[in-house]
């Protein structure tokens, strides 16, 4: 099974960028055995300062990524990786990051009703201890 999960982020430049002449996307997210997904981004590339200018500088960006896999899906065969990346400049300073991220080969968990029961039971305690 494959799932897409959304990334958004806003990238802040010390200083006015114009145009944004190559940019590329790196990751090292990996799956734990927790349902964890985590890792980062390496956006790296380079900007002109001006439209006139024939000077290019250049960047590096690392953005952490986190996330947890709901329990119902066994992650231990995950393939995780970049389905899509795009990005825009916002005002003079920002670069704002849109990235899709791919799990791959995701496993749906098949529960017995022995562990439904189980954990309805522990539902029921916490609410009952509610004073």
């Amino acid at each position: 099974m494959k799932k897409i999960v959304p990334f958004k982020h806003d990238l802040f430049f010390k200083e006015n960028i114009d145009e944004i002449t190559s940019i590329s996307l790196e990751h090292t997210l990996k799956s734990d055995s927790n349902n964890q997904i985590s890792g980062e981004f390496i956006i790296t590339g380079e900007y002109k300062i001006t439209k006139q200018s024939i000077n290019v500088d250049k960047f590096e960006f690392n953005v952490p990524f986190f996330i947890t896999v709901d329990e119902k899906y066994d992650t231990s065969d995950v393939v995780v990786d970049i389905e899509d990346f795009y990005y825009e400049t916002i005002d003079s300073n920002c670069l704002s990051i849109s990235i899709e991220v791919l799990l791959d080969n995701l496993t749906e968990v098949i529960r017995n009703n022995e562990d439904i029961v189980e954990e309805i039971g522990r539902y029921r305690q916490a609410i009952e201890s509610i004073p």
